[in-house]
């Protein structure tokens, strides 16, 4: 399963914390209008489960508001 994650916010931050400690999904796309937001959330990843888990995770820019 593929998941994409519209906000790197509170509550997307969390949801993407959680998600590295499951195995539900092959890959989850973090994305945010600040692209930085989502990377820090990856980064977060790395650090604290390595390389293999935040592989898992992308980052991408995206603006919610644009239809």
């Amino acid at each position: 399963m593929r998941i994409l994650l519209v906000g790197a916010g509170g509550v997307g931050n969390a949801i993407a914390k959680i998600a590295a400690t499951r195995n539900f999904f092959e890959q989850m796309v973090v994305a945010d209008y600040n692209q930085q937001r989502a990377d820090d959330v990856i980064d977060w990843i790395r650090k604290r489960h390595g390389d293999e888990v935040a592989s898992k995770f992308v980052s991408t820019k995206i603006d919610a508001s644009s239809a």
